[in-house]
């Protein structure tokens, strides 16, 4: 029922059988063909021919959800078998916004990378969203991202925790007016806003001044509405780009005030005119994670690269939690066989 899986599997994800064909190495007509013994073998049509780009009919729907089930079965058994020669080789499919993938891993791909050159990394940038749902249809192997995902579905591996900060252009004349709230980007380094006695911006000092929010699905958009919220403060929001790096890239440029993530400025290797200030802590503070879908099997590069990110001692912690709550769980199975 399979055999030219990899041909449907082709025009699915081209949505042309012109395409398909460039990427397969194969003419047209021999596409063609070979779609038609598949569906000829399951008697019913899995492309909808009629619509541009090619669509999936309902038959198609079903095949493909097979078909990509036995890929997910096919790799996991390849990992297992790998693992068992003593093999670490291979491929890693690693996701991350580009925040994490332009500041925060470069130092930790550069790590493994010295560590196991024979592993290539897939990087894979996106929306949360968009990672989250590559995570799941196993298409990505870890994704580092700091929201919290449920833990039924997900095993995470507690990587930093990070606080959202202000940063305000340095032209800005506002600026003269806070100076007691005031860091620089080597305070922010030294980790003084994350010190209790550091006093917090009271946001409706900064008046009327001109604000560049990223989008409402962003994390760091909701967080730091709850800030002005909570403080009655109503922000002047000139623009909204899509990722929070733009957003950082506009105040840079004097363009509006921005709330950004600490670790941006910790892993910036330049400086930028901008003043920084610190925000309310219970908002402001997140954590950052691996994560890994819960019943995938942990390859022995997955384990090392999560090893390499997090350290010995905190991967050990969290590999003991899992056995531990796997042995609860078995336990309760077999309280509720009797």
């Amino acid at each position: 029922m399979f055999d030219g899986k990899e041909y449907v599997y082709a025009v699915y994800e081209e949505k042309s059988f012109s395409k398909a064909a460039q990427k397969l190495y194969i003419t047209q007509p021999a596409l063609s063909t070979a779609i038609k013994k598949v569906e000829k073998k399951i008697g019913t049509p899995i492309f909808d021919r009629s619509t541009s780009p090619i669509g999936l009919t309902p038959g198609g729907e079903v095949y493909i959800d097979a078909i990509e089930k036995l890929f997910a079965l096919e790799q996991n058994t390849l990992n297992q078998l790998n693992n068992l020669n003593g093999l670490l080789a291979g491929k890693l499919s690693v996701g991350g916004t580009i925040f994490f993938t332009s500041f925060v891993l470069p130092g930790v791909l550069s790590e493994f990378s010295h560590r196991y050159p024979q592993i290539k990394i897939d990087l894979q940038e996106g929306t949360t969203t968009q990672l989250t749902d590559k995570l799941v249809a196993e298409e990505l192997d870890l994704l580092i991202d700091n929201s919290e995902l449920d833990d039924k579905n997900y095993e995470k591996y507690y990587y930093s925790t990070e606080r959202i900060i202000l940063a305000v252009p340095k032209s800005f004349p506002i600026n003269e007016e806070l100076t007691q709230y005031q860091l620089t980007a080597e305070d922010i380094r030294a980790g003084r806003h994350s010190q209790a006695e550091f006093p917090v911006l009271p946001l409706p000092l900064l008046k009327s001044t001109p604000f560049i929010f990223v989008k409402e699905e962003n994390s760091i958009y909701k967080r730091s509405m709850k800030m002005c919220s909570r403080q009655n403060y109503s922000p002047n929001i000139i623009m909204k780009p899509d990722q929070v790096v733009s957003a950082f890239n506009m105040a840079g440029r004097g363009v509006g005030a921005t709330f950004i993530p600490d670790g941006l400025i910790v892993n910036l290797p330049y400086e930028v005119p901008l003043c920084f200030y610190k925000m309310n802590e219970e908002l402001a503070v997140r954590y950052v994670y691996l994560y890994k879908k819960r019943n995938k099997y942990l390859t022995k590069a997955m384990e090392e690269f999560i090893r390499v990110a997090v350290g010995d001692e905190a991967f050990q912690k969290v590999r003991e939690q899992r056995e531990k709550e796997n042995q609860e769980r078995k336990g309760s199975d077999k309280k509720g066989d009797k």
